[in-house]
């Protein structure tokens, strides 16, 4: 019990000094002006591919809406010719 007690504690206090370096280390570099302008040229770049997908979404949305309506008049005029083309041949 006593054994394992201190395998553990032990355990612990290897992963702490362990760690500690990694705690203490440099922090992480600022950007420079440079990494900055690229970073808002990126940002600029997607918001601007954000924007022309949605348009094209829109777009794609008022065509499917046309087609549906195409489809639909093209069904009707269909009938119409199947209605007149019965009523020819019953003559």
């Amino acid at each position: 019990m006593r054994k394992r007690r201190r395998q553990k504690r032990a355990i612990g206090i290897v992963l702490v000094l362990a760690m500690l370096p990694l705690l203490s280390g440099c922090g992480p570099r600022m950007a420079n002006q440079e990494q900055l302008a690229m970073l808002e040229e990126a940002r600029k770049a997607a918001e601007s591919a954000q924007a022309e997908l949605n348009a094209c979404r829109q777009k794609q949305s008022e065509l499917e809406k046309t087609l549906a309506q195409k489809k639909q008049e093209l069904a009707k005029l269909q009938n119409d010719r199947d209605m007149v083309q019965k009523a020819l041949n019953q003559q």
